[in-house]
């Protein structure tokens, strides 16, 4: 049975190498990316033009012969990222699900975030003390309108304080 199966070995198939090296119409979530990106030329060339690496690890002797960056660019411009107590306008930025979870936690501890974290029988769902305290600073940033849950007693002066 074993020289049977010794002799089913197949032929080996050459990998089909008929990909393209980039895409020619990349699509970018940036405007100011999108504006400043040049399909002529290479992704390297365009993101030194922007001030950038292609490849961030290479040598520094490499990374000083590249292509002189665009000096019109801002590069703070490019990646400005909001903070995080800023909120976007939505109609409900938090689920009605995680703010009756989140106010159902808050109601027995507070804003004592391990406290919940440690909670099995109120935090069912395991959030980490992190996912915890950032789904409680969400829903304590909630107007009036967008919340639709009743704030608990023991957080109400952390709302009263924010405004």
């Amino acid at each position: 049975a074993k020289k049977r199966r010794a002799g089913r070995i197949g032929k080996t198939k050459l990998k089909n190498r008929t990909f393209q090296r980039w895409d020619p119409n990349p699509r970018f979530g940036d405007k100011t990316v999108k504006a400043m990106w040049d399909i002529s030329k290479s992704p390297s060339v365009n993101l030194a033009n922007m001030g950038l690496l292609a490849k961030p690890n290479q040598d520094v002797e490499r990374a000083n012969n590249a292509p002189q960056a665009n000096k019109e660019v801002n590069v703070i411009e490019l990646f400005d990222i909001p903070d995080s107590d800023t909120m976007t306008k939505k109609e409900h930025p938090l689920p009605l699900d995680d703010q009756k979870y989140i106010a159902k936690c808050m109601a027995k501890h507070g804003d004592d975030y391990e406290k919940m974290f440690r909670d099995i029988k109120i935090n069912k769902m395991q959030y980490t003390a992190t996912q915890l305290r950032k789904m409680g600073a969400r829903f304590l940033l909630l107007d009036e309108q967008q919340r639709q849950v009743e704030l608990p007693p023991k957080v109400q002066r952390l709302v009263a304080n924010s405004d």
